[in-house]
């Protein structure tokens, strides 16, 4: 293995073992992937990003869409989405492609992290790793949810989502440092 080989495994693996870190303090997979990745690869991400993702687990504790993977979209997004509602360069062929390229990444990074999970959906995921879901809106199956080992099962899903994602941008750095 090389020694930029080395170093970006080093950095994947950085990102993606601070986004379970940030999983245990914050019991939020989203805002742990969201400010793992930020700080990680040196994106703004103020503390409106931060509370942006508060809801995010599950989709409002509804048992949908993993919140590490919201997250993961929304870095992904920051890097290489549209910084603009309209600009007459998105019509143009090289716009199209370039837009295409970046769905093609968000798409792969929700392949990969459901092969590895299992799912998408923050109920599946938790079943799996825990064998039940919770209803967070009880205050009772929250105490029990922490109890059954979330600050130490729940980093599982973040870290997924911070090294997929995390490769992604490597990608995307060295395409754009080829052209």
């Amino acid at each position: 293995m090389s020694q930029s080989e080395a170093k970006k495994q080093e950095l994947i693996a950085g990102v993606s073992k601070k986004a379970g870190d940030y999983e245990e303090v914050a019991i939020s997979c989203a805002q742990g992937t969201l400010v793992a990745l930020t700080e990680g690869f040196d994106l703004p991400c103020g503390e409106d990003m931060v509370a942006a993702m508060s809801f995010m687990p599950g989709m409002a504790s509804r048992d949908e869409t993993c919140g590490a993977m919201v997250a993961g979209l929304a870095v992904l997004g920051m890097v290489n989405g549209r910084k603009k509602l309209s600009d007459p360069s998105y019509g143009t062929p090289e716009g199209k492609a370039e837009f295409f390229k970046s769905r093609e990444r968000a798409y792969r990074f929700c392949e990969e992290f459901k092969k590895e999970m299992g799912s998408t959906m923050c109920g599946d995921i938790r079943r799996r790793l825990f064998g039940r879901t919770y209803n967070t809106f009880i205050p009772e199956e929250f105490e029990q949810l922490v109890a059954d080992g979330a600050q130490k099962k729940c980093r599982v899903p973040p870290e997924a989502a911070a090294r997929i994602v995390a490769s992604i941008i490597l990608e995307i750095r060295e395409e754009e440092a080829r052209s």
